[in-house]
């Protein structure tokens, strides 16, 4: 867009294509290019503050991190003796104080303090850090998987809110008996609904902690243990003989060769 300056007034001319010729900008041509402009300008100006923020951001995560590596938590020996126990059996233990492992299931900060809702195979607990155990430098980089101890006392969720097993933990102590990987190589980024199959195959001992994967194996055990229980109450005894199949596995050190109806068959 060539542009020409006489005295103090400025003349735009525009051209529709790169053999056309220059012509006056018209005035609704003219307001539209303002308008352009100045949305560009603002865009500008969003993205130059969204990067001032996210760097303030980031400097405060930063400094709250080293801060929280000098919070050391420690066990306050005059509180209650511990009772160890499974998430499944914790009710009889409301109001007493417990020690209760397994891995980090969701997670969901919520200004001073974090709730994690706890797994352990049995089933899920939620679980309250609030005060010194939410400013330890574990709780800041805490990812879903890791693997914990939790102490504190077992209270009655309050009304109105829900929670599984209608519970919560309140924790005083607390450590990481084996850390999670975090930023790419969460586990959230390789196993979701939109994984490859391949992926999920090959993390398939991870996919199993899900909530679909690990129904439907409660499920079949809930069968099997039907079953079985039906074998017993009619005398009946259950085998597991050994398969024929077609073709040779990987590892085939396992199968047994033999003819079967003049087929190659092997029994692994």
């Amino acid at each position: 867009m060539p542009v020409a300056a006489i005295g103090e007034t400025t003349y735009y001319q525009i051209r529709k294509g790169p053999e056309a010729q220059y012509d006056a900008l018209t005035q609704s041509a003219m307001k539209k290019a303002k308008k352009d402009a100045q949305g560009l300008e603002k865009k500008c100006l969003k993205a130059e503050a969204e990067e001032n923020e996210a760097r303030k951001w980031q400097e405060k995560c930063e400094m709250q991190l080293e801060e929280s590596k000098k919070v050391v938590l420690a066990k306050d020996l005059s509180l209650l003796m511990l009772i160890k126990s499974n998430i499944t059996h914790l009710a009889i233990y409301r109001d007493k104080r417990v020690c209760v492992c397994g891995w980090v299931h969701h997670k969901r900060n919520q200004q001073e303090i974090m709730f994690v809702v706890l797994r352990d195979g049995t089933g899920h607990l939620q679980v309250v850090f609030m005060g010194q155990t939410n400013n330890t430098y574990d709780a800041m980089t805490l990812q879903l998987e890791a693997a914990v101890e939790l102490m504190g006392t077992l209270k009655l969720v309050p009304k109105g809110q829900k929670a599984p097993g209608g519970h919560e933990l309140v924790v005083d102590y607390w450590k990481v008996l084996g850390p999670a990987p975090g930023g790419d190589d969460a586990f959230t980024n390789k196993l979701n609904e939109q994984s490859d199959p391949l992926i999920l195959a090959d993390n398939r001992h991870l996919a199993l902690h899900g909530e679909t994967a690990s129904s439907v194996l409660r499920l079949q055990a809930a069968l099997l243990s039907v079953f079985c229980s039906m074998y017993v109450e009619h005398d009946m005894i259950e085998v597991t003989p050994p398969c024929l199949i077609q073709m040779q596995v990987e590892g085939g050190a396992s199968l047994f060769k033999l003819d079967y109806y003049r087929q190659p068959a092997f029994l692994t």
